[in-house]
């Protein structure tokens, strides 16, 4: 995830505007495209998603114990697709969980949260309503916050589960747009070993794109007030809380892409057991 923002182009507009009919999780559309890499199998629309590039990411660990933890991760398998944004692409990440931690082990501290929130999502998949710190852990390192967590449900694929859920990200103060709209997935495989991340950008139609100065009677300028003053904290809580109930109401086809076709790529992911680490 990256924190520069550029406008998209007409390209990228036009993908996000397909409404395609969402295909079936048990019966592949005609559309659906097999990919296979390393131990990691999927089926997803090609139509909807675009191409995919397959890649091996080296593992990086933290090297002095101060350091920022940019791309701090054990070596892990990426998909991306075409379908995406400067900030935000399409994409799955698979990871082998007990490496994770100990590519922070020079910094004990670092080590230890990066355990607890192994723990914490592994909690948040049993108990969707659960969440660490206020949040559902996401294990990459993001300098950014989730505002919200919409739509959140346990959802399983081939060999293991997680959950799904609707959140918005900001790097810095923002209001809810368009641009930083996600549908993302965080989960398991039932044999432990694997961690999987992924996500999709999506937009609605009563969003605007850019992160806008004011929105139904709420300004930019609250967000600065919001943790001094109580009065503009409850605005805000309320306006947040405007906008996800809006987004839980809505049907999977009023978001772009239809949200299911993200869904059925998921429930068919499967991390084999070929992989001789």
């Amino acid at each position: 995830m990256r924190s520069k923002f550029r406008l998209v182009s007409p390209a990228i507009l036009a993908m996000l505007s397909i409404a395609s009919a969402a295909p079936s999780q048990t019966r592949p559309s005609s559309q659906e495209t097999a990919v296979e890499f390393k131990n990691v199998s999927f089926r997803y629309d090609q139509m909807v998603f675009g191409e995919v590039q397959k890649e091996t990411v080296a593992a990086q660990s933290l090297e002095e114990a101060g350091d920022k933890p940019d791309g701090v991760a054990p070596q892990y398998l990426h998909f991306s697709f075409a379908l995406g944004r400067e900030d935000n692409d399409a994409h799955i990440s698979v990871y082998p969980v007990n490496d994770f931690a100990k590519a922070f082990s020079i910094n004990k501290n670092l080590e230890k949260t990066m355990q607890q929130k192994v723990k914490g999502l592994r909690q948040v998949i049993q108990d969707p309503s659960y969440r660490h710190e206020g949040q559902i852990p996401h294990l990459p390192f993001r300098d950014a916050t989730d505002n919200f967590y919409t739509r959140v449900k346990q959802f399983n694929f081939a060999n293991g589960k997680g959950v799904l859920f609707v959140t918005h990200w900001t790097h810095g103060a923002a209001l809810v747009s368009n641009r930083n709209l996600l549908y993302r997935f965080e989960g398991f495989t039932d044999d432990g070993r694997y961690y999987i991340t992924a996500e999709t950008p999506v937009s609605v139609r009563f969003l605007p794109f850019d992160p806008p100065d004011r929105f139904e009677g709420f300004t930019y300028e609250y967000l600065y007030e919001a943790y001094r003053r109580p009065e503009m904290k409850r605005r805000y809580e309320e306006y947040l809380k405007s906008i996800t109930d809006r987004l839980r109401k809505l049907e999977p086809v009023d978001f772009q892409p239809n949200l299911e076709n993200f869904e059925a790529m998921i429930a068919s992911l499967r991390i084999g057991a070929s992989d001789k680490r």
